[in-house]
């Protein structure tokens, strides 16, 4: 979904008012992935790209990393946990996220790291430079759609530093 679809534009500004927030919260309840996004930028092309993030608890995205972009994370409702990850695959760090106690959060390009909903619900505005590059996915956990995928969110939930996913093979991402 475009914000040129859903934006209250008074010629001058455009402003995303409340009731599209809980329409991306209803949107990301129904879908497969449990969440749902809706950008701000024009085209994959743009010099910065910018999106809303809607996550219901139990979404899950497969650890990856920007190798040539950095991620500007700031919360907006609700509670986020952003993991790192070393190359091995440990918990390097869990960092809680919220408006009003982390209220921004700047990911170095080349940082393997994801993002989960601590709350059962969460909004996030997410900013990188562009073009668009697709992410490089952390082949030791399995890919979103994959069947260890729910059993991999649930463990992000609960997991802290120093600890390892246990994956199962059949699972695992080939990317």
């Amino acid at each position: 979904m475009k914000f040129s679809d859903w934006a209250m534009d008074n010629g001058s500004f455009a402003a995303i008012e409340a009731d599209t927030c809980e329409r991306l919260f209803n949107d990301a309840v129904q879908a497969p992935r449990k969440r749902s996004h809706l950008l701000l930028h024009e085209s994959h092309s743009d010099p910065a790209q910018r999106l809303l993030v809607a996550f219901a608890r139990g979404t899950y995205i497969q650890p990856h990393c920007h190798p040539e972009q950095w991620e500007l994370v700031v919360p907006m409702r609700g509670t986020l946990a952003m993991l790192t990850f070393s190359t091995d695959g440990q918990v390097i760090s869990r960092t809680e996220l919220t408006a009003n106690s982390v209220p921004a959060l700047q990911i170095s390009a080349g940082t393997i790291h994801t993002l989960i909903a601590v709350t059962p619900f969460a909004l996030m505005l997410e900013i990188k430079p562009g073009p668009f590059r697709p992410a490089q996915f952390f082949d030791s956990f399995p890919t979103e759609n994959a069947a260890g995928a729910t059993r991999a969110a649930a463990w992000l939930l609960s997991a802290t530093e120093g600890s390892f996913f246990e994956s199962d093979d059949s699972s695992r991402g080939q990317r």
